[in-house]
């Protein structure tokens, strides 16, 4: 038998999946290989067992030309005379047509206009049209831009010395990002000569430092700088092209094509097709595309180059793409990571639509994506579970204009639901672009055919991606309760913590119960590796004082079960034991309505074991004489009623296990708002079964 069983976090999931009910057609089929040079041959017969589609790839993926009419079916992988054995799917009635075509035909009808990769001339007025508000906030990002010096080299930095780095790209971000995309946008849009000339001396700039130094895509220390390089150069490149002369033209190519050498080699050495879960990588593949629809009618590289990185990009997004995005519309690592990964490929994409109708962004994934993020990216609530931007708040310089400047604008005009199109309206254009102005002045996308989002609904499970939400107003989650919840397949890998089961609370926008902890200075701070993505850091369970598994696809949970009646009472069942593999038995159960949510646990384990019963919140909590918990914060209020089998009194305290500052010098030291922590101690069982009720008063 050929086992197709996944050995790390950043590998597909073979797919479709035994049951599975498919929502796009031609379907993608995706396996794990065994060994590299090994041929595959992927046989797909309908239900009256005649074959449909066959093909032999030495790939780990296969998508057939044409597409699949709905109903049942089943596909098996060979390899030799090993086979995985047969796995049923079904195309469903409402799948959506997605036609992929291919890289010589999508770079023929790339015109030899320019602009050409964001807009045309001829887009302009519509989208000055559209975007006046936007187009005013540009103004000022072009005159603060103007005033400011040109950005100085980057120095080379270890991996240690993350902090400095960390310092520096964020300051570059504000030169490239920012000031020579804004100036950019102001000579194309606006015709704004001053601010053309202001983008160009930024391009000349950067396209004289060395691109195998410290600002390397795949530079050792890290990639952010790079990053930025591959994604803005291209695009300030098109825009200024009329105004270069050919010498400066010739530097800013010969940049561009190094880049994308480096995004080539990268993602050839990652064998990104088999692990697209390495999260940065996952913006390469459209940098390589972006390039090759820039580059056409370069001399400085052959044609066909161009065509072969184009057909890269092609073949992952029409394929095993999006990783952490599932067909509902979820995404796994969470609403604020929902919102940068979806952003760097999405010029590819309005791209290759424009010139080939080539509508990937009609893929469900897609569609269904203003659903999660009216569930989980709620601009006026105080955090955002899950994943590492959880503690991204509405008051953090990162979130201010999330809504103006991110994709669910695009995605709440294009696809709906209504209440998504409404709320994408209600949020002005901030102050300032900090950055990613490449995604506010598009033009307008192609409709769908039909949509698949449908209307906004109360209780959402996003079952692909791991998240459940349960809001009891959510058109209105200012005046309603919500119930956030997560048990994943992905488990704690990327930007996912060791949180499975964990919930927040949430009354009128305000968080009674969250997730813990911060970032810190930078991703991997020792606060942020052994507190905040940690399952101590969560409401979960610890056993024996041991919680789950951090950075381990086997860390994982499921929901099994969940209904809701009238949208006034909600019900999830989750199913832990991945998990925690010391128990041999675990769900966790949540029933809301407006005013009350009953958390239910049993557990069972073959040796007798302790349960750290665990919750945090933002405020100190009181503990009440007759041993309820009483939970405050912003004006609302909530009670906890500890089940029976609670030992003594909780353990309440407002340290954390790492402070935030751990091991980071004082230059670098960031000050945090303090939050809270309640531990609930059993005795020692092999079964366990913990009832918690906490009324909303």
């Amino acid at each position: 038998m050929l086992e197709q069983k996944r050995t790390s976090g950043s590998q597909i999931f073979p797919a479709p999946a035994d049951g599975a009910v498919i929502e796009e057609t031609p379907p993608v089929f995706s396996f794990l290989r065994d060994g590299k040079e090994k041929k595959y041959r992927v046989v797909v017969q309908d239900r009256s067992g005649k074959i449909v589609f066959e093909a032999e790839t030495e790939k780990n993926h296969v998508v057939p030309k044409e597409p699949l009419k709905p109903g049942k079916y089943r596909w098996n992988l060979l390899c030799g005379e090993e086979e995985r054995g047969w796995q049923e799917f079904v195309i469903s009635e409402n799948a959506a047509v997605i036609l992929r075509k291919d890289a010589e035909s999508v770079f023929c009808a790339v015109p030899d206009v320019r602009p050409r990769h964001l807009f045309f001339k001829e887009d302009i007025p519509g989208i000055l049209k559209k975007r006046k508000a936007e187009t005013e906030v540009l103004k000022r990002n072009i005159e603060a831009a103007c005033a400011r010096e040109l950005p100085k080299p980057p120095l080379f930095y270890s991996f240690e010395d993350g902090l400095p780095y960390r310092e520096y790209f964020g300051e570059y971000r504000e030169y490239c990002d920012r000031d020579m995309v804004a100036c950019a946008l102001g000579y194309a849009l606006l015709g704004d000569e001053g601010a053309g000339k202001k983008a160009k001396e930024l391009l000349l700039t950067i396209c004289s430092w060395n691109p195998d130094g410290p600002c390397a895509v795949n530079a050792p220390w890290n990639d952010e700088i790079g990053l930025s390089n591959a994604r803005c150069i291209p695009a300030v490149y098109d825009m200024l092209y009329d105004i270069l002369t050919d010498q400066q033209r010739y530097i800013a190519e010969k940049t561009i094509i190094a880049y994308a050498e480096q995004c080539e080699e990268r993602l050839r050495a990652l064998d990104f097709a088999e692990n697209p879960g390495d999260s940065h990588a996952g913006r390469l593949p459209a940098y390589l595309g972006e390039a090759a629809l820039v580059l056409k009618g370069s001399t400085y590289i052959k044609e066909e180059i161009l065509i072969r990185w184009l057909s890269y990009a092609l073949e992952i997004y029409g394929g095993i793409f999006p990783f952490y995005g599932t067909a509902d519309g979820g995404w796994a690592e969470g609403p604020f990571y929902a919102s940068s990964y979806t952003k760097w490929y999405l010029l590819f994409f309005m791209a290759v639509e424009r010139f080939a109708d080539v509508r990937f962004l009609d893929r469900p994934f897609y569609q269904r994506l203003p659903q999660f993020l009216l569930h989980f990216a709620e601009k006026e609530r105080e955090n955002h579970p899950f994943g590492d931007g959880y503690w991204c708040g509405s008051e953090d310089p990162e979130w201010k204009g999330f809504f103006a400047q991110n994709p669910f604008r695009l995605y709440a005009e294009r696809f709906g639901p209504e209440e998504a199109r409404i709320k994408a309206e209600q949020y002005a254009a901030p102050e300032l672009f900090e950055l990613h102005l490449l995604d506010v002045f598009l033009p307008e996308g192609r409709m769908p055919e039909r949509g698949l989002t449908g209307e906004a609904c109360a209780m959402a499970v996003f079952e692909g991606a791991g998240l459940a939400s349960c809001q009891t107003n959510v058109a209105d989650q200012a005046h309603g309760t919500g119930l956030l919840v997560r048990a994943s397949r992905f488990g704690s890998v990327s930007h996912q913590h060791a949180d499975q089961g964990s919930f927040a609370l949430i009354r009128n926008n305000k968080v009674l119960i969250t997730p813990s902890g911060y970032f810190g200075r930078c991703w991997g701070t020792k606060h942020h590796r052994n507190w905040t993505r940690t399952t101590k850091a969560h409401n979960c369970i610890l056993v024996n004082g041991r919680g789950q598994e951090t950075d381990s696809f086997r860390a994982a949970g499921r929901f099994t079960d969940w209904k809701h009646e009238e949208n006034k009472r909600f019900f999830l069942r989750l199913d832990l034991r991945e998990a925690y593999p010391m128990l041999e038995f675990y769900e966790r159960s949540f029933e809301l309505t407006e005013k009350e949510l009953v958390i239910r646990d049993e557990i069972r384990s073959k040796e007798a074991c302790e349960i750290s019963w665990l919750l945090h919140m933002l405020d100190r909590p009181a503990l009440q004489e007759d041993g309820t918990l009483v939970l405050e914060h912003g004006g609302e209020r909530a009670v906890v009623f500890p089940d029976k089998a609670f030992c003594g009194t909780p353990d309440i305290t407002g340290r954390f296990g790492t402070d935030v500052n751990e091991g980071v010098e004082e230059a670098f030291r960031v000050s945090m708002e303090d939050q809270y922590h309640v531990t609930f101690i059993t005795q020692k069982k092999k079964q366990h079964y913990i009832e918690v009720k906490i009324c909303i008063v």
